[in-house]
């Protein structure tokens, strides 16, 4: 994986976090919170898309698909986990 391709998911992982905080709100630290927390399930997206040798939406070396959606499922469990239910 390239730099580029490295630059372009921190910063894709990163617009993820950010729409979501927008969605659910909170502080600056959630904030922040999210912003790794979506970038660590992008990366995770990219290896399970490698591991199981299933394009969803491929960009490049970028596996846009599966890198979109575990971002995403870990954004929603750390949203759950982290957040109060009521």
């Amino acid at each position: 994986m390239t730099i580029q391709a490295i630059l372009f998911i921190l910063i894709l992982s990163s617009f993820y976090g950010c729409l979501f905080h927008l969605i659910t709100g909170g502080n600056f630290f959630m904030m922040i919170m999210d912003m790794v927390i979506a970038t660590g399930g992008f990366f995770a997206g990219q290896f399970i898309g490698n591991v199981i040798g299933r394009e969803l939406i491929q960009v490049g070396v970028i596996n846009l698909g599966w890198g979109t959606i575990i971002s995403f499922i870990f954004l929603l469990i750390g949203s759950m986990v982290s957040r109060p239910l009521f």
